[in-house]
């Protein structure tokens, strides 16, 4: 009875690892639709509104999502006006936010990176950098997705079965 029982939660814990780590490759989609949405909302906000990156983050930050806090933060740094560059402010705050997030480091950098394609003078030069950046990201996220469909079915898979087969050799 105890080995049947052992067997069972040796299945269940290689099925919820496997589990996790296709809940967290979700997550990591989830994050790139989401800043995706948010580089629509700068271009928009650029376009029609004429307004720049600082007034761009307070309206993000009024927003109820988890990344508004960044936003918030952002903006506060940038009114202080110490001196710092608002690249710099930018890679500073989302490298903090990003630690815990489980993007991998290129996915990482390309959203730390994102200010630099806002270096033309005018709105619609920078409103165009930020739609070939939106572009950029949209290709990195149907190439993410259709990666995502094929794995996670292999690694629910090789979860089971390495259970089972872990339950076979110990017993």
């Amino acid at each position: 009875m105890v080995r049947i029982i052992g067997a069972i939660l040796l299945i269940i814990g290689t099925s919820g690892m496997a589990y996790t780590y296709c809940f967290e490759q979700r997550l990591r989609l989830r994050l790139l639709h989401k800043m995706r949405d948010i580089f629509v909302l700068i271009q928009k906000e650029m376009e029609y509104l004429k307004a720049t990156m600082p007034e761009i983050c307070l309206h993000l930050s009024e927003q109820n999502n988890s990344l508004s806090s960044v936003f918030g933060d952002i903006y506060m740094e940038t009114e202080l006006n110490n001196g710092r560059s608002f690249n710099a402010i930018w890679r500073h705050h989302f490298a903090e936010k990003l630690k815990k997030e489980p993007l991998k480091e290129d996915e990482k950098n390309l959203i730390m990176l994102f200010p630099e394609s806002l270096n033309y003078r005018d709105s619609d030069g920078q409103a165009d950098g930020v739609k070939k950046y939106i572009n950029e990201l949209n290709s990195r996220i149907n190439e993410i997705d259709a990666e995502i469909k094929n794995k996670n079915k292999v690694v629910m898979c090789l979860g089971v079965m390495s259970g089972i087969i872990t339950v076979v050799i110990i017993i």
